[in-house]
């Protein structure tokens, strides 16, 4: 099928996860020891240690075996939070997605292979996959909007999209062809399909393989020699559908799953939070410090700030720590992403990259004379509880999970990777209970102090007079 699409645009082709256990031609990554099969994890589970041998019949066996068993497990999802570390959970997860996607590439003789997921959470949804490990072992994740690409029009449309020799030929090839010259790589042919739940005809991930290969090829012959020239087939096809079901309940399960652990992870922190908050003591500094520490925390944020609101001034100010000392900042209450909350009460959501929003001229001239690289906001309105707005939290630059060397300045503007994620909507909905206790914690310590400053007038007021001594 050679449809036209009208979303030609980038990720037509990726570095994609390398399925025949040997070196492609160019890596940006470490590639794995040569005992190893393409995909690896340390220390956690054997899924792909059972998958390896597997031929098509008993793989389809084994698929319809986990699917049952996963049904059962689905009834108990609920008891997860509470059984698993959810830390260990994600590399299992992590490492059953890579070995379906080595084995589906395997079973269908292709070079490449890649499943991406639909991220639905996000305001714009995403096409995500985890492509390869670098030299740390780390997790290296793709991410684009659902509707870009090949993989897009896939997505988009919920049909099959297969390329035959010679891929380049194709009109929507353009963008693939560039990545190929920079990773030295090459593709011939392309199949790409949708995995849809069969009851709500709703998409669930689309699978991508590039280049078949002969069944008899040489391994250690070059690509050009390797690759099948009649590409992939509608009997390719027809194979990966009798297995669909089987994997697609498998990433549904391990989707909901992932989804179990991290709100359990953030409920965690929430509650730390709260109590963090509840501990705190009636001064207003004290007050402000622990809300941005645990809003901060909370969020996986790189920096978050509180604007208290100034309603005599008609300005935003907070205080932070300058070369270990407090210092008040403020700024004009309509200034600012966060002058932009404090104006309408809602909350406002900046995904990755910051700097593609016309409004952040402001902070792009920011960043650029402190060195810094904003990539992702989330701001949320702070209530009392008569529901009066007093302040606004500023969270930036949404952390990925794993190591990553510290952003380097000099970097400036190349977004760093660690910091290449977005808040979600789960995000701002604890967020939004977060704010509830700390405009709880905010509104005692601004009375306290009011009430301090009070005394302090009227002991100075009722305080004798000294008069001054006479110099006569």
């Amino acid at each position: 099928m050679k449809s036209a699409s009208p979303n030609l645009s980038a990720m037509d082709n990726v570095i994609d996860v390398h399925v025949v256990g040997e070196k492609p031609q160019e890596q940006h990554y470490s590639p794995p020891p040569s005992n190893s099969s393409a995909i690896t994890t340390t220390g956690q589970g054997n899924f792909g240690l059972i998958l390896k041998d597997l031929n098509k019949d008993n793989f389809k066996q084994l698929t319809k075996d986990v699917e049952n068993k996963l049904k059962v497990v689905n009834q108990t999802l609920g008891m997860l939070d509470n059984l698993l570390d959810s830390q260990g959970f994600d590399a299992i997860l992590n490492e059953m997605l890579q070995s379906i996607t080595l084995k589906t590439g395997e079973l269908l003789n292709a070079d490449r292979s890649t499943i991406f997921l639909l991220d639905d959470e996000k305001d714009t949804p995403e096409l995500w996959a985890i492509v390869a490990k670098d030299e740390n072992g780390n997790n290296l994740e793709l991410r684009f909007p659902a509707h870009i690409g090949i993989a897009g029009e896939v997505a988009t449309l919920k049909k099959v999209v297969n390329i035959p020799y010679d891929f380049y030929e194709d009109p929507r090839s353009a963008n693939a062809k560039k990545t190929d010259e920079k990773t030295g790589y090459r593709s011939y042919t392309m199949l790409a399909m949708p995995l849809l739940n069969e009851e709500t005809d709703e998409l669930v991930a689309v699978v991508q393989l590039i280049n078949k290969l002969k069944l008899d090829h040489e391994p250690h012959a070059t690509l050009s020699e390797k690759i099948d020239l009649e590409g992939f087939t509608s009997q390719d096809e027809q194979v990966f559908r009798e297995f669909a079901p089987s994997i697609r309940l498998i990433l549904e399960s391990s989707k909901s799953f992932y989804a179990a652990t991290q709100r359990q992870r953030a409920a965690t922190a929430l509650m730390n939070a709260v109590n963090a908050l509840s501990q705190s003591s009636l001064d207003l500094e004290d007050t402000l410090k622990r809300v941005m520490d645990q809003a901060k925390e909370l969020m996986q944020a790189d920096r978050s700030t509180l604007w208290l609101i100034d309603e005599d001034r008609n300005e935003l100010w907070t205080k932070i720590p300058i070369a270990g000392n407090l210092k008040e900042i403020r700024i004009p209450r309509t200034a600012g992403f966060a002058g932009i909350v404090a104006q309408s009460g809602d909350p406002l959501l900046i995904p990755f990259d910051v700097y593609d929003d016309p409004r952040a001229a402001v902070a792009r001239e920011t960043d650029q004379k402190t060195g810094y690289r904003t990539c992702s906001m989330l701001c949320m309105p702070v209530f009392n509880a008569d529901r009066k707005l007093i302040g606004v939290t500023q969270l930036v630059n949404k952390k990925k999970q794993g190591d990553f060397p510290p952003y380097n300045p000099e970097d400036w503007p190349h977004a760093p990777e660690q910091w290449r994620a977005s808040f979600n909507r789960n995000d701002m909905e604890f967020m939004k209970a977060f704010n509830i206790q700390a405009g709880v914690a905010l509104q005692n310590a601004k009375l306290f102090a009011e009430v301090k400053q009070q005394e302090q007038r009227k002991t100075a007021i009722s305080s004798p007079q000294i008069p001054a001594p006479s110099t006569c």
